[in-house]
């Protein structure tokens, strides 16, 4: 009883916050102009994502928790015609167990702390069809979800952050060669017709996890010479979709009609070794290549909505089959194959000016260091107060870890989201 009074006075409390605007409120980008006809300007961007969730298999107990799942900042100015730059820091997962009080006194407990995510410059070469850049980026290989915005999901967070295995998968490498998903390196980016491509050469982080005589884990060569290198590719048979920035959308709530079908990979050169020391005499070292393919359709659909997309990821680590930690989540590599699905449905009603967007998604995780394959079964509404800008979505997420007597994880959030 407890726990149902706590969530909905968090949801009664969330739909006041959201509501507390004109009725007849536009939204208006928060953008300066430099010059006189707009075509030099600086564009902000500020988001704030709160959940209330409850976990029969957190560590901190069954009971409601409270957290800040992003609080972040955004800014990219159009310097001229040719050039930008963009700056993005923030903060995640900030939850009870991470704020601390004294954050200058601070050491180990980094979540309370912001942090840049984004920092690049960019040069159009070519206007549209070849821009150049180099900085801490997000124009990542892999798949559509793999450059996700989180602005405009349409499920309430990312693929992978459910009960199962491999956590955020789409961002097979996160927390081993990067900085939460972005890479210090140079990208090259554009668009031909229907076509969009973008590759990357990238600086990997170096040394992350202890050495095995046993298994591969991630060593990389701390002399600066190791590279990695991805890439997307994808065709939009319908609609164009904006490249000025790398982030893809969730869902157009049928403002457009997309059909964009991608592929991409991520290949990493001597990533991983096994050894007894870190001389480069005694090391064994493999690769890891990452691919991944994708099919996104979005569309309205009579007086509503459609939104579904279908993605196939194949990790390997070297051929070997490893122990510890999964794609997405760890220091221990684990190969492996996951398919991603998700189906939502903007329902054709208006409610006081509200929408709802019901939706469903299900991954399946096959991964060489659990014995069983693993699921997760995610069902939410979202209900839109003014579209992206303002919105509450409730989730229910079923699912388990393929070790052997795992048990069932059943994890239910709510999600204030606010962005300007």
């Amino acid at each position: 009883m407890k726990k149902i009074s706590i969530a909905l006075l968090f949801l009664l409390v969330s739909a006041t916050f959201v509501q507390a605007q004109d009725d007849k409120h536009t939204y208006k980008p928060l953008k300066l102009s430099l010059n006189e006809d707009g075509s030099k300007y600086i564009r902000f961007i500020i988001w704030h994502q709160l959940w209330l969730s409850s976990d029969n298999n957190d560590a901190n107990g069954k009971g409601l928790s409270m957290s800040i799942r992003r609080s972040r900042f955004l800014a990219f100015t159009q310097v001229s015609p040719r050039f930008l730059i963009l700056t993005h820091f923030g903060l995640n997962s900030l939850g009870a167990g991470q704020i601390t009080a004294n954050p200058n006194s601070q050491t180990a407990n980094n979540r309370s702390m912001l942090f840049l995510h984004d920092a690049w410059g960019e040069f159009a070469v070519v206007d549209k069809k070849f821009h150049v850049g180099t900085g801490l980026h997000y124009w990542n290989g892999i798949s559509r979800l793999s450059n996700q915005s989180t602005l405009n999901m349409l499920t309430l967070d990312n693929a992978g952050s459910g009960a199962a295995d491999a956590r955020l998968f789409p961002w097979s490498d996160i927390t081993t060669s990067d900085q939460f998903a972005r890479h210090l390196g140079i990208y090259a980016k554009g668009t031909i017709g229907k076509f969009s491509y973008r590759v990357a050469a990238n600086n990997a982080r170096i040394n992350q996890g202890d050495l095995n005589p046993n298994t591969y884990t991630y060593q990389v060569d701390g002399s600066g010479e190791n590279w990695l290198y991805t890439g997307y590719f994808n065709y939009n048979f319908f609609d164009a979709e904006s490249t000025k920035l790398p982030y893809f959308v969730g869902t157009y709530l049928g403002k457009k009609k997309v059909l964009s079908v991608g592929a991409g990979f991520l290949y990493h050169p001597d990533a991983l070794a096994r050894g007894t020391s870190l001389d480069a005499s005694d090391l064994e070292r493999e690769a890891t290549t990452k691919i991944g393919a994708d099919i996104f359709y979005d569309a309205p659909l009579g007086n509503g909505a459609i939104s579904a997309l279908a993605a196939y990821y194949n990790f390997n680590y070297g051929g070997e089959e490893s122990l510890g930690a999964t794609p997405g989540g760890g220091l221990v590599p684990s190969s492996g194959s996951i398919f991603h699905a998700q189906l939502g449905y903007l329902l054709p009603v208006d409610v006081n000016g509200t929408k709802f967007m019901p939706y469903v998604s299900f991954s399946n995780q096959d991964l060489s260091h659990t014995p069983n394959s693993t699921t997760d079964l995610s069902l939410g509404l979202n209900w839109f107060i003014n579209g992206h800008f303002a919105k509450i979505t409730a989730e229910y997420s079923t699912g388990k870890s393929g070790a052997e007597g795992a048990d069932t994880r059943n994890i239910f959030r709510l999600q204030t989201h606010i962005f300007l």
